[in-house]
């Protein structure tokens, strides 16, 4: 039957829609079967769990414009799920098709971003707002769903290549990881929170900075209400951890935290190698401005002090 309508066509929408989320959650039951990082089937869990929401949400729309819950088979989610099982069967490195998963997902994610948009923008033309508004949560969550799979993209494609040396692979460039995604390459940092030797409270840890290795080298904290949600880093070998009470444990004043520069986490990756560079040493001057004084221009991450654990 021939779309003619703005409407037909937001409806044929839905119910492509509903057959893809069918399509996409086996797609995802198969890449989870492959992968091999917790982390990584514990992501894709949650999303086969968030397909069944959006089928859901779907369904709300189909009884309440009596629609057939049927649509085509999307030959774009099959061939992209083909090309994913065909990549990773000859894949003998197991972080190396855990990456190749990972980017087979985000794929489908785009996928439905762009069909979960197209649908949102034709139900508020056609002033449906209660429905515009219940496919901007699926919306929202397809979106989450990408930076998710982008951040423990960061910590698995770093020990994916851990051949590479950190000077051969674009220096010092640093990569932010969220604190949700921290796993096996961060020690499991997330949520900690910072408090200096006089037991004030300063922040909790929000993300961390690591190299293409996946190596730790800057804590990034939310102030909380020290500094109104201010964000700021602090370098790996200045804080002493305490895991019983996941405290990190720094020696800065608040007084200290006032000269600190802030952290803004786009800005930071949008910086040129000599940005960067003069925005960590006005960290590392900050921090001890003794030390920030001794530290050569032509400085390497491998230099900073490691983080040390007390006994």
């Amino acid at each position: 039957m021939a779309t003619e309508t703005l409407r037909e066509l937001y409806h044929a929408e839905l119910q492509d829609l509903y057959a893809a989320e069918h399509q996409i959650a086996d797609a995802l039951s198969q890449l989870a079967s492959m992968a091999t990082d917790t982390d990584l089937k514990t992501a894709f869990e949650q999303q086969l769990e968030q397909r069944r929401i959006h089928a859901e949400r779907l369904e709300l729309l189909f009884d309440e414009y009596d629609l057939a819950k049927t649509g085509s088979r999307s030959t774009a989610i099959e061939a992209l799920t083909q090309d994913a099982n065909r990549r990773v069967q000859s894949m003998t490195h197991a972080d190396v098709r855990d990456a190749a998963l990972i980017a087979a997902a985000q794929l489908l994610a785009h996928y439905e971003i762009a069909g979960y948009g197209c649908a949102r923008t034709y139900a508020r033309q056609l002033g449906l707002d209660d429905a515009a508004d219940l496919l901007q949560q699926t919306l929202d969550d397809e979106r989450a769903a990408d930076e998710r799979w982008t951040e423990i993209a960061t910590i698995i494609n770093g020990i994916a290549t851990p051949d590479v040396m950190v000077d051969e692979s674009g220096s010092s460039r640093l990569r932010y990881v969220g604190a949700k995604y921290f796993g096996r390459a961060t020690h499991e940092y997330a949520d900690h929170q910072i408090r200096n030797e006089a037991g004030d409270d300063l922040g909790r840890v929000n993300g961390v900075l690591v190299n293409a290795s996946g190596r730790p080298y800057y804590l990034v904290v939310d102030s909380g209400g020290l500094f109104d949600g201010r964000r700021y880093i602090v370098p790996i070998g200045k804080v002493a951890l305490n895991r019983s009470t996941r405290t990190f444990t720094i020696s800065f004043t608040k007084e200290t935290l006032k000269r600190y520069p802030e952290f803004h986490r786009h800005s930071f990756l949008a910086m040129t190698a000599e940005e960067a560079r003069l925005y960590e040493e006005r960290v590392l001057e900050a921090v001890d401005p003794e030390s920030a004084r001794e530290v050569p221009r032509d400085w390497s991450h491998d230099n900073l002090p490691q983080y040390r654990e007390p006994l």
